[in-house]
């Protein structure tokens, strides 16, 4: 009988043993299944972020184009009104120069066009040199055509209105006359 109470006792200890080490396989299944959990958890989050830093440097680039854009249109605002501002005097600029062509000894009349020009000058506005110039559409306007063998081709041989600029900007072109 005490074999017997031995070999139950064996037999209960090595029963422990055995819930024993499925307790612990569970345990370890438990925390590999909680390191899978955890790990594509990770992963999700790590994606998450990767978009919220796409999202937030599209959105910085995105205002900092808005802001350089509208800091453009500003600009080129400010520059066509002053454009306009100074195409409305221009018709002054023409009459003093028609007045110059028929009083050339007139000086009071050289006098307010030199006054004139100089007022252009200093507002950054300055006159399209045409006459004996290379016609070029972006500055000239031509109004007539001559042929005339003397001269070089595509020249501009006389300018009817002057034209002006601010900067690269044309405020006029110059009508002119081009000959060949």
């Amino acid at each position: 009988m005490q074999n017997e109470v031995i070999n139950e006792e064996a037999v209960e200890t090595e029963a422990t043993a055995e819930a024993a080490e499925v307790k612990e396989e569970t345990k370890k299944e438990k925390k590999c299944k909680k390191s899978d959990k955890a790990e594509k958890e990770i992963t999700e989050l790590k994606a998450k972020l990767a978009e919220a830093d796409d999202k937030f440097l599209r959105l910085a680039a995105e205002y900092d184009n808005y802001r350089k854009r509208t800091a453009k249109e500003k600009s080129e605002a400010y520059t066509d009104a002053y454009c306009d501002a100074v195409k409305t005097i221009l018709p002054l600029a023409d009459s003093l120069d028609k007045a110059l062509e028929f009083t050339p000894d007139d000086e009071g009349i050289k006098a307010l066009s030199k006054l004139f020009s100089d007022i252009l000058s200093k507002i950054g506005v300055s006159e399209i040199e045409s006459d004996g110039k290379e016609f070029n559409p972006n500055l000239h306007n031509a109004i007539m055509h001559e042929d005339d063998e003397t001269m070089g081709e595509n020249l501009v041989s006389q300018t009817f209105q002057k034209g002006y600029t601010l900067g690269e900007k044309v405020i006029r072109h110059a009508m002119v006359k081009v000959v060949n």
